[in-house]
C-alpha cells in the first residue's frame, strides 16, 4: 500500500489548478464506497516514486479484473474517524459512539486486507503494509456494538450492575402497577399510562386534582393541564434504580478509560488502518473508472507520450459524450515539441488541457479516458500557461502575467518535463511577440522537454521546419462549411481563418468585406497548399476508416465461415457415425435373429453343423469389422480408472472402476451399484441433443 502524499505539500512542479485537476478528484469522489475514501481523494497528487506509481497502476488493473459488475470491496460500514487525531493527542475524550465508529472502520479494513490477500500479486502487494488488527476487532466486538452501546461483555461489574438494574426496574414497574390499580387514583389521571420524567416513574395527574396524589411533582405539561407526579410509594424503589444506573454509568466510564489507554499505545497501526481503508476505497473508485471504459496507462522512466483516443473527462460528462472527437497525439518519437496552429474555437486549448490533465491522471495512478496502449513518461514536472487572466493582486497586465508563467515553465523545462503553452507570443506587438516566442521554442528544444505550444503567429509556424525535434500540427477546419472539426492533425501548420469565422459567427458582412479589403492581396500559395494537404489527409483518413471497416467486416465474415465449416465437419462426422451405428445395429439384429436357429445346429454333425458354424463366424466377423466397433474398442482400451463413459442403453454417464482388455468388459459405478458391461455397450460421446 503506497504512503499517501502530504495534502499540505505545496508542489510547484505541477500546474494542478491550471489543468483543472479538481475534475479528477470529483470523478473519484463520485465513485467512492465509503466516506473514509474522501481522505485519500483529498490527498491525491502526482507520485514522486516511479516504482510506487507502477505498483498502484498494477493494483488498479488487477482490481478491475477481479471485481464483477456489481461486486465491491468488503468496506461496508466503514465510517470516518476524524476525531482520532485529537484523541491520540489527548484533546478528545473517547465516547462509546467513537469506539463503535473505530470498530466498524478497523473491521472493514481487516476484511479488505484478507480479501486482497486472496487476489493477484499486485493486490497482495497493495495490502502488504496494512496492519493486522484482527485481535483488536475481536476485542472491540466484545466491548461495544455498532450503535455505540457498551455491551455487558465489556466488564463483569457492568454486567452485574445491569442485572441488578433489571431487578430494580421490575420492582418499580410492579409498584407503579399497584398504585394504578386503585380506582381513586385512576379518577384523577389524565391518562392511565405511566410515564418517565428525568429518569423517574411518574403519573399523569390532572393539575386541579394534584392534591389527591401524594408524591413528588417532577414536571408540568406545556398547557399546564397535566402535572407529572412520582407517587410516594415508588420513591424508594426509584431511588435504588437511580443509584444502580449511576453505578452503571461509572462502570461504562471505567471501561472507556481502559480502552482509551490501550488505544493510545496503538497510534501508529490505527493511523495505518485509516489510511489503508481510505486507499482501498480510492483504489476501488479507480477500478470503477476502468469498468466505465477508462484505460490503465503505461508509465515508464523514459519513452514517448502516446495518447490515442484521448478525451477530456469534462467533455465526457457533457450532454453528448459520443460526439467528442478523440485526440491522437504522440510526443518523443522522434519530435518532443509540437507547435499547434489553427482557427480560434477550433479546440487548441482543449488539446492542451487534455494532454496535461491525462498526464497528471496517469502520474497520480488514475486510469485515463484513452485507448488501450496509452503511454505517459514519468514526468517530474507538468507546467502550463493557459488562459489570459490578469495578475491584479500583483498589478500585472495580461502580457506580464503570461511572461511570468512562461518563465516558471522554462525553469522547470527538462528531459522529464511536460510544458504546455497557450497562444505563445500573444498579448503584445506581433513582431516582438513572434521573436520572443521563437526564443522560447528554442529553449524548449534545447532542454529536450516534451511540449505542446499553440499560436497564431506565422513566424512560429516555420520553427518546426528549421529545428529537429519539433513538428507542426493544426486543428482541422472544413473550408467548405467554415466549421472547425476539433481534430488534431500532425505534420502540417494550420490557418487562422479569422475573417471566415468572424463572418460565420455574426460579424456584419460590410465589416468583414472591409477587413478583406484592408488585408489586400497576398501570396496565398502556402495557404492553398495547406488546404489541399488537409483535404488530402481528411480523404486519406476517411479511406483508412472505410478500409478498417471493410477489414473488420471481412474478418467477421471469415470467423462466421470458419464456424460454419467447423459445424459442417462436425455434422458430417455425426452423420458418418450415425450411419455406422445403423449398420452396426442391423448386424446386431441379424446376429440376434440367427442366434436361436443356429444354436441347435452348431453342434450338429456333418455339413449342417459346419455350415452353421461358418455362418456365425461370418456374422461375428462383420460386426467386429464395423468402423464404429473398431473405434469403440480403441476408445475403451485407452480408458483409465476414474474416467467417465456414456452408456447409451441406460442413457447415463458412469465412472469407470476397472478395465478388462482381454474380456473386453468395463466395471462401472452405476449410482451406488457396481456392474460389468461389455465394450459394445459403451460410447465415447453423447448423442446429439443430450
Amino acid at each position: 500500500m503506497p504512503k499517501p502524499p502530504d495534502p499540505d505539500r505545496r508542489d510547484e512542479s505541477f500546474a494542478l489548478d491550471a489543468l483543472e485537476y479538481g475534475v479528477v478528484r470529483t470523478l473519484l469522489d463520485e465513485r467512492l464506497g465509503t466516506p473514509v475514501g474522501r481522505l485519500a481523494v483529498e490527498r491525491l497528487a502526482p507520485y514522486r516514486d516511479l516504482p510506487a506509481l507502477q505498483r498502484e497502476l498494477a493494483a488498479v488493473a488487477a482490481l478491475a479484473d477481479k471485481l464483477g459488475p456489481r461486486e465491491s470491496l468488503p468496506l461496508g460500514g466503514a465510517l470516518e474517524v476524524r476525531w482520532l487525531d485529537g484523541f491520540l493527542r489527548g484533546e478528545h475524550a473517547l465516547q462509546s459512539r467513537d469506539l463503535a465508529e473505530l470498530k466498524r472502520l478497523v473491521r472493514a479494513g481487516e476484511r479488505c486486507r484478507l480479501w486482497f490477500g486472496a487476489g493477484a500479486l499486485p493486490l497482495q502487494q497493495f495490502a502488504g503494509a496494512a496492519p493486522q488488527l484482527a485481535d483488536l476487532v475481536e476485542e472491540l466486538e466484545q466491548i461495544v456494538d455498532d450503535r455505540g452501546e457498551v455491551l455487558d461483555s465489556a466488564s463483569p461489574k457492568l454486567a452485574a450492575a445491569r442485572r441488578e438494574i433489571e431487578q430494580a426496574r421490575l420492582v418499580v414497574d410492579t409498584t407503579v402497577v399497584r398504585v394504578l390499580s386503585s380506582a381513586e387514583v385512576r379518577k384523577v389521571l389524565q391518562s392511565p399510562e405511566p410515564a418517565w420524567r428525568h429518569g423517574r416513574p411518574v403519573l399523569q395527574v390532572k393539575a386541579e386534582l394534584r392534591h389527591k396524589v401524594a408524591g413528588v411533582m417532577h414536571d408540568r405539561s406545556a398547557s399546564g393541564a397535566t402535572v407529572f407526579v412520582e407517587p410516594e410509594e415508588v420513591v424508594d424503589a426509584a431511588n435504588k434504580l437511580s443509584d444502580l444506573q449511576a453505578r452503571e454509568a461509572r462502570e461504562i466510564q471505567v471501561v472507556l478509560v481502559d480502552v482509551a489507554r490501550a488505544l493510545q499505545r496503538l497510534a501508529e497501526p490505527l493511523h495505518a488502518a485509516v489510511d489503508f481503508v481510505a486507499a482501498s476505497d480510492l483504489l476501488q473508485a479507480k477500478a470503477r473508472l476502468v469498468a466505465e471504459g477508462y484505460t490503465v496507462p503505461e508509465v515508464g522512466a523514459e519513452g514517448p507520450l502516446r495518447l490515442a483516443g484521448g478525451r477530456h473527462p469534462l467533455l465526457l460528462r457533457g450532454p453528448a459524450p459520443e460526439q467528442v472527437v478523440p485526440l491522437e497525439l504522440s510526443l518523443g518519437d522522434p519530435h518532443r515539441l509540437l507547435v499547434v496552429t489553427g482557427p480560434n474555437t477550433g479546440g487548441k486549448t482543449v488539446v492542451l488541457k487534455t494532454v496535461g490533465l491525462l498526464s497528471l491522471m496517469a502520474l497520480s495512478g488514475v486510469p485515463i479516458p484513452a485507448a488501450v496502449g496509452a503511454q505517459v513518461p514519468f514526468f517530474a514536472a507538468v507546467q502550463a500557461d493557459i488562459g489570459d487572466e490578469q495578475g491584479i493582486s500583483q498589478n500585472l497586465s495580461t502580457f506580464s502575467s503570461h511572461v511570468q508563467r512562461i518563465a516558471r515553465c522554462l525553469r522547470q523545462a527538462g528531459g522529464r518535463a511536460l510544458i504546455l503553452l497557450d497562444e505563445l507570443g500573444a498579448g503584445t506587438d506581433p513582431e516582438e511577440g513572434g521573436v520572443l516566442g521563437y526564443a522560447v521554442l528554442e529553449q524548449l528544444v534545447a532542454a529536450q522537454a516534451y511540449a505542446v505550444v499553440t499560436t497564431h503567429l506565422g513566424r512560429l509556424k516555420d520553427f518546426a521546419y528549421q529545428h529537429d525535434g519539433a513538428e507542426n500540427g493544426c486543428m482541422a477546419f472544413d473550408g467548405a462549411s467554415l466549421r472547425p472539426l476539433y481534430r488534431l492533425d500532425v505534420g502540417i501548420p494550420g490557418n487562422s481563418h479569422a475573417l471566415d469565422i468572424a463572418a460565420r459567427v455574426g460579424m456584419p458582412e460590410r465589416v468583414v468585406a472591409r477587413a478583406r479589403e484592408l488585408l489586400g492581396p497576398r501570396d496565398q500559395t502556402l495557404d492553398h497548399v495547406i488546404e489541399r494537404v488537409q483535404v488530402a489527409r481528411r480523404q486519406a483518413e476517411e479511406d483508412r476508416k472505410r478500409t478498417a471497416d471493410i477489414s473488420r467486416s471481412v474478418a467477421a465474415q471469415k470467423v462466421e465461415l470458419d464456424e460454419r465449416l467447423a459445424g459442417a465437419v462436425r455434422k458430417e462426422n455425426w452423420l458418418q457415425e450415425e450411419a455406422d451405428g445403423v449398420v452396426e445395429a442391423e448386424l446386431r439384429a441379424a446376429q440376434a435373429a440367427l442366434q436361436l436357429p443356429l444354436q441347435g445346429l452348431l453342434s450338429a454333425p456333418g455339413k449342417h453343423g459346419e455350415s452353421a458354424r461358418a455362418l456365425k463366424t461370418v456374422v461375428d466377423g462383420l460386426l467386429k469389422s464395423a468402423a464404429l466397433h473398431r473405434r469403440r474398442v480403441r476408445f475403451c482400451h485407452g480408458l483409465k480408472k476414474g474416467a467417465q463413459v456414456f452408456l447409451p442403453r441406460w442413457r447415463r454417464l458412469c465412472v469407470v472402476h476397472k478395465i478388462d482388455k482381454v474380456r473386453e468388459t468395463l466395471t462401472v459405478d452405476y449410482g451406488k451399484v457396481r456392474m460389468e458391461v461389455p465394450f459394445e455397450d459403451v460410447s465415447w460421446l453423447q448423442p446429439l441433443g443430450e
